[in-house]
């Protein structure tokens, strides 16, 4: 009798991470989705430390939000530095396959001659059979948006923080105890806590653009803007991860980390799940760097948490970069050329050469 598998049925969009047992969701990067060890877990959040403009990290959230609508995820997208539906419609599209191209372009070949095993366990599924069927992440072209019937077909709500003048004293600026206020009713309305029971589940994904810039700074006492501003921050890291970690949903935030002090990041950063810092080469030294010439800043992932796991999937010491091409947005192990000093350059003159009035040694 065939065995069934250990794992669920999954949600659309989601798979189950092998070493853990976690769901995991695209974060529209398959670069980024490798290096976090499949994709993002659900119930976690993400910091991203923006580079000195903001262009890369807004880009690798526009990904995280386009995935989410490919995906037929819920969208919570929160800004007050950018027109909510401004960023929406500047999502990039997906790109299709044909149904036989792609096929065989995500099919894993198998060998000619497969490796012979006892009978009793030649019938029980493996990780790799179970994977081979379960695929999240897509591809997208930034040349190309979406399409608006997509993009009014999705479930995604907006908040800009309007006019929002009081609210509640554990913030000094109460637009964030609204944003926080309005992220929990969408969890409870549309039943994404893990106690409810809806229909057809899903994901919801929250994505917060640029948050703490000095959009967010706080008016009742400007004097203490600065600091106020960087307390008000870590503690809606903070709730906010207390509030995703007992639901069916995922955040992603962006920070303008060059406004902040040293101190104030290390807190947010341990308020947050995984942390992400972007070093852009533009307007330092190394854009000049030819060895660095094919990419546009160093990637550095600061914090992974082990979730459900006592082992961290943390790379180590491996050094990542990225890369801004017409149409994707790529992050990869970082590759450097090979160097050669002078004196290399004057060896290999004198080793090449076979006369016998030659003293050097030759190599073979």
């Amino acid at each position: 009798m065939e065995r069934k598998s250990a794992i669920p049925t999954q949600i659309p969009g989601t798979k189950r991470a092998h070493h853990s047992s976690q769901l995991l969701v695209s974060s529209g990067i398959p670069g980024l989705d490798d290096i976090l060890g499949g994709g993002m877990p659900v119930g976690t959040v993400t910091v991203i430390e923006e580079d000195m403009y903001g262009t890369y990290a807004k880009i690798m959230l526009k990904y995280f939000i386009a995935e989410g609508v490919v995906s037929k995820h819920s969208t919570f997208l929160a800004s007050q530095d950018a027109s909510p539906h401004e960023v929406i419609r500047e999502i990039p599209a997906v790109i299709q396959f044909d149904e036989d191209r792609s096929s065989d372009f995500f099919k894993v070949r198998a060998p000619e001659e497969k490796m012979k095993i006892a009978f009793r366990y030649s019938n029980l599924p493996t990780f790799e059979d179970e994977d081979r069927h379960i695929r999240i992440g897509h591809f997208f072209d930034l040349t190309k948006p979406m399409p608006l019937t997509d993009i009014e077909n999705a479930d995604i709500y907006y908040w800009n923080g309007y006019r929002v003048e009081n609210g509640a004293s554990t913030f000094l600026n109460p637009a964030y105890n609204d944003l926080l206020r309005q992220i929990k009713d969408k969890i409870k309305d549309d039943k994404f806590f893990l106690k409810d029971n809806p229909e057809k589940k899903t994901i919801l994904r929250i994505s917060v653009h640029s948050l703490g810039s000095p959009f967010w700074l706080p008016t009742r006492n400007p004097v203490h803007s600065v600091m106020d501003s960087s307390r008000d921050l870590n503690t809606f890291i903070f709730c906010l991860r207390a509030l995703v970690r007992s639901a069916l949903a995922v955040a992603v935030i962006t920070i303008p980390s060059h406004l902040y002090h040293k101190n104030a990041l290390e807190r947010c950063i341990h308020s947050s799940d995984i942390s992400i810092r972007l070093q852009s080469f533009a307007g330092t030294e190394l854009e000049t760097n030819k060895s660095l010439s094919d990419y546009h800043g160093f990637f550095h992932l600061t914090k992974l948490a082990p979730i459900n796991s006592f082992a961290s999937k943390h790379p180590g010491s491996v050094e990542h970069v990225f890369k801004l091409r017409r149409k994707k947005f790529v992050i990869e192990k970082l590759h450097l050329p090979p160097s050669f000093d002078d004196s290399d350059k004057k060896d290999k003159e004198v080793a090449t050469g076979c006369h016998s009035a030659s003293r050097q040694l030759l190599e073979f």
